[in-house]
């Protein structure tokens, strides 16, 4: 049972800087309602909250969809973060926000973590975006097997012809 009956109290509870367990209620219900209005402030926890805060805010950006836009720049810059869990659930949301992730997701797989790459492959393949074509296929000369892996991965689920001729050539 929720302590919420409209997400109009979940989003007041928010904004009034609730103790961690209301907090947590708000998130999880603007979330799973879609609440696009709470994009700005959930993008402001992924930025600036404790571990497990962000990773609730990140996931109810990605439940928010393609409205929650606004937030890729937070996300993809949290996409960086060394916490392995954030790193999943940021990933999460960017898949779900799906083709306006696209050109940062890109950009990514030219970060200096392996980690961050990765994740970039995960999402661009899961996303399914042709454009990404050319940079998942520079990642298949990675210096790292992983992010050589998920490249190859991410070019069979886009299943386009030039990601077909990518990996005969990967």
């Amino acid at each position: 049972m929720t302590m919420f009956q409209t997400v109009g109290e979940a989003w007041l509870e928010l904004q009034n800087d609730a103790d961690a367990e209301a907090r947590a209620a708000a998130i999880v219900y603007l979330g799973d309602n879609r609440y696009a209005p709470a994009v700005p402030h959930l993008a402001e926890l992924v930025r600036q909250s404790d571990p497990g805060t962000r990773y609730l805010a990140a996931k109810a950006l990605g439940q928010i969809g393609d409205e929650a836009e606004s937030a890729l720049p937070t996300l993809l810059d949290a996409l960086r973060d060394n916490d392995i869990f954030l790193r999943a659930g940021i990933t999460g949301a960017l898949i779900k926000i799906g083709p306006p992730a696209v050109p940062g997701l890109t950009k990514a797989l030219f970060d200096p973590s392996s980690a961050v790459k990765r994740a970039a492959c995960k999402a661009l393949g899961k996303i399914g975006c042709k454009r990404a074509v050319p940079a998942l296929t520079f990642s298949l000369r990675d210096g790292n097997e992983g992010v050589r892996r998920f490249a190859r991965e991410a070019l069979e689920r886009i299943d386009s012809p030039a990601a077909r001729d990518a990996l005969k050539g990967g």
